[in-house]
């Protein structure tokens, strides 16, 4: 199920006692286009991916966001090791301290404990030939409802970008040429200032938005539209929400209509 080309079934509720003692989060991410972008997954894709990380269905994963249960945990002056452990397999995740947050309020470090579940958002990188997770944000899990949510996603997801890479190939087949853009293009959405962190003056005006929101769920699509109607139409501004899930900088939470900014963690 969870290589490439499979179609074999992932077997996720073979073990009930998987479930118990939980804690956990409440969010994962969205799925969609074949470009660089944020999705759930599960730990056998991470440790059976290549050098040049997670694909699925030749789409590259730029954030991973795995549920697990914690197995073990080393602390060290600059780092935690954490031993992650779903039904598909265990692998080491780990979460560079920043020494001055640690040192102001100590909320560098995550509050999680053996046999703990955990929401872990990180790349996929190799290291000394095994593959490692180097994790950016850990959230304990407090709804055990959350597991089973993440589970689903990881199979929607899947299904969602093989249909989408089906569907690239019978236009490849079918046209040498095509006048349209990409789904994550933003030529024409409107360069109006410079670039700051890869956005300009447009896409920053929904990042910052995004980024703004201190609910946990983020934002909606709604709210913000109605305060950008007046400023850039509906088409472009749904443009710009796909490129900015496309390239990483935000993510989508309960459903794909709230969004999250990826640095607000």
């Amino acid at each position: 199920m969870w290589n490439d080309q499979s179609t074999a079934g992932g077997g996720f509720f073979n073990s009930p006692s998987q479930f118990g003692n939980a804690a956990t989060p409440n969010q994962a991410q969205k799925t969609g286009r074949r470009a660089s972008r944020t999705a759930p997954i599960v730990i056998r894709q991470a440790l059976h991916c290549g050098d040049d990380g997670v694909k699925i269905w030749g789409t590259e994963i730029q954030i991973a966001s795995i549920v697990a249960r914690v197995r073990n945990i080393r602390m060290q002056s600059t780092k935690i090791t954490y031993t992650i452990q779903d039904i598909t397999g265990r692998m080491k995740a780990v979460l560079w301290l920043d020494q001055e947050s640690m040192d102001e309020d100590d909320k560098s470090t995550p509050k999680v404990e053996v046999n703990d579940y955990i929401q872990i958002f990180g790349n996929v990188k190799t290291n000394r030939g095994k593959k490692v997770l180097m994790a950016f944000k850990i959230m304990p899990i407090t709804d055990i409802n959350a597991i089973t949510f993440h589970y689903l996603q990881c199979i929607n997801n899947k299904i969602k970008m093989e249909a989408d890479s089906k569907k690239e190939k019978v236009i490849n087949n079918n046209s040498t040429f095509t006048g349209g853009l990409p789904a994550n293009s933003m030529v024409g959405v409107g360069d109006t200032g410079g670039s700051v962190n890869g956005l300009n003056a447009r896409q920053m005006m929904v990042f910052n938005l995004i980024r703004a929101s201190s609910l946990e769920q983020g934002i909606s699509k709604t709210d913000m539209y109605a305060t950008l109607k007046d400023k850039m139409a509906q088409m472009e501004f749904e443009n710009i929400l796909e490129w900015m899930c496309g390239e990483g900088h935000i993510y989508s939470t309960i459903d794909e209509e709230h969004f999250r900014a990826t640095d607000a963690f």
